[in-house]
């Protein structure tokens, strides 16, 4: 523990129905789960720091997403305005992780080199990958302004805050590990994107690597979090009794 402790609160912006094997390696295809959309706010005495920008508006009702809120209107009512985040950590850049970077004008982004580098050199535009990435152009405009950051493997961004790279659901997927009060937490993005994933130990069925998607739910376990924050679960986070 860094002796600085942050708070974790979600930020819902959609729901949807889904097929269960999208998001359970393998499991029940052709059983509906119903999935949350959602970015997560990190609050300490001093500061605030955006993990995720969730999905926008426009395109997540063209995803068939239902209860949409918008990101500014969401954010109004946790008393935060995004034009004050200078901080936003990306688990990934898929769109409903990453489309609305543009509602955080004077924050930077922070997402690991593979990630960024799978997105710039092309690698993601087989349909297989594709399908799940937008706004191309935008987010790569990030990157050549200086706005969109790499990080190299495991990087402590600040005291009680730290990045952990794990791959798996695309090259470039981290979680983020946050000293709270209560201990140490995980936000795991799509690294582990339903409380099922872990309890069972099924890897994501959206994935670019099946044995690094393992391997994440592995590195979870080691790192003894007193709670998970998953990707899409409808309830916000699991608690854990080691």
């Amino acid at each position: 523990m860094s002796g600085i402790t942050y708070t974790v609160d979600d930020v819902p912006l959609g729901k949807r129905i889904a097929d269960t094997s999208m998001f359970l390696y393998l499991t029940d295809p052709g059983v509906p789960i119903e999935i949350a959309y959602r970015l997560w706010l990190l609050r300490s005495p001093h500061r605030t720091i955006v993990v995720d920008t969730g999905p926008p508006v426009g395109e997540g009702r063209e995803r068939h997403l239902s209860e949409t809120r918008d990101l500014r209107e969401a954010l109004a009512a946790q008393a935060v305005d995004p034009r004050d985040i200078d901080t936003v950590l990306l688990t990934h850049l898929h769109w409903d992780h990453a489309a609305n970077a543009d509602q955080f004008p004077n924050a930077r982004f922070y997402a690991q080199r593979d990630e960024i580098e799978f997105l710039r050199h092309g690698r993601h535009r087989h349909p297989a990958f594709d399908r799940f990435f937008s706004v191309h152009a935008r987010l790569e405009q990030l990157a050549d302004d200086g706005r969109l950051l790499p990080l190299d493997g495991d990087v402590t961004i600040e005291p009680g805050v730290r990045a952990i790279r794990v791959g798996g659901h695309t090259p470039g997927s981290q979680m983020f590990c946050v000293d709270t009060a209560a201990g140490r937490v995980l936000l795991t993005g799509d690294a582990v994107p339903l409380h099922r994933n872990y309890v069972e130990r099924i890897p994501s069925g959206i994935l670019v690597d099946v044995f690094e998607a393992v391997a994440a739910l592995d590195k979870v376990s080691a790192l003894s979090p007193v709670r998970l924050y998953t990707g899409h679960d409808p309830a916000p986070y699991l608690e854990l009794d080691h």
